[in-house]
């Protein structure tokens, strides 16, 4: 059994998914680059969820994102998107079966300060760089925005002619288009749009020049890394399993109170939730962070404390 995560509210989070066997699924030629921003656009905009994105990129064979998640619905936003995403590849690729592996812990990291927030911005935009595809992140078609100019580029996608319904919207079809930014992170609120667009340009350039310094491999290229069948099976499978589920996080003695509120909430979570599904009502309250229960079956759900780390972004 999968143990539960919190989902509180006003947090800064970085997800990943990857494909199953790692295979090139994802591999961002002209469709399949297409449907992944036209599906994280729609998914992130619904009005149930109204996600920030702040950056992402699309690999061959997974994603990084970058969000803030305001009203602590982001569960249901990664069931939506990627079950629409997975089901379209489906049918761009006219295969059948899982597209994406098993979720673990560690596809979702809370994002507790601006240094972890800044720091998992540049991990994903840095990321074909880093996997020696390419020297700049705007070489690789997957990056979302411009790294130079991160809040001025709109992104835009058009609705796919598959699998989307193709309908007139004013009939109930999916929409023609979707026009989104990359948005500033509430945790740099102070910054002008300007000096946050040089914050990150500076963070990047150093972090690339740093791989660059580091490689001892030549760059792969983009053409070369187009050119690789969608069906391909890297034969080492890298599923980065040294990397922490509080990776960007820098002081240990927050990540072992992280570590400490997270047993606390599973136990009192499975404990409430076994009185809940024995027909109790009274005294039953979940713990703050419980996500289905609270939005499905509008369960009473206690407040988040004020001393919590959870709570440093709160509004």
């Amino acid at each position: 059994m999968t143990l539960p995560s919190p989902a509180y509210e006003f947090q800064h989070l970085f997800h990943t998914r990857r494909t199953i066997l790692q295979r090139f699924l994802l591999l961002p030629d002209g469709e399949a680059r297409n449907l992944y921003r036209y599906t994280l656009g729609l998914a992130a905009r619904e009005p149930r969820r109204r996600m920030k994105v702040h950056a992402a990129v699309q690999m061959s064979n997974h994603t990084h994102e970058v969000v803030f998640d305001r009203k602590g619905r982001d569960a249901d936003y990664r069931s939506h998107k990627n079950s629409v995403l997975a089901r379209a590849l489906n049918t761009l690729r006219r295969i059948k079966g899982r597209v994406f592996d098993t979720p673990t812990r560690r596809d979702r990291e809370v994002l507790l300060d601006r240094a972890a927030v800044l720091a998992a911005i540049v991990y994903t935009f840095c990321n074909p760089v880093r996997a020696g595809i390419c020297d700049w992140p705007d070489e690789w078609p997957g990056v979302l925005g411009d790294w130079r100019r991160v809040l001025s580029i709109p992104i835009v996608a058009s609705r796919p002619t598959f699998f989307f319904d193709q309908r007139d919207p004013d009939q109930g079809g999916a929409p023609l288009q979707v026009r989104f930014y990359l948005t500033k992170p509430p945790a740099f609120k102070d910054l002008t749009k300007s000096q946050y667009e040089r914050l990150v340009r500076e963070a990047v350039k150093a972090e690339c020049l740093r791989i660059h310094a580091e490689r001892s491999a030549p760059v792969l290229g983009v053409r070369r890394a187009l050119q690789i069948p969608w069906d391909h099976v890297p034969a080492v499978q890298d599923r980065e399993i040294k990397r922490d589920i509080y990776h960007f996080t820098g002081d240990p003695e927050l990540v072992k109170r992280l570590l400490l509120e997270w047993m606390i909430f599973v136990g009192h979570y499975l404990a409430v939730r076994d009185r809940w599904m024995r027909g109790e009502r009274e005294g039953v309250v979940f713990p703050p962070g419980t996500n289905r229960y609270r939005h499905r079956e509008r369960a009473p759900t206690a407040r988040l404390d004020p001393d919590s780390p959870y709570a440093a972004f709160h509004t």
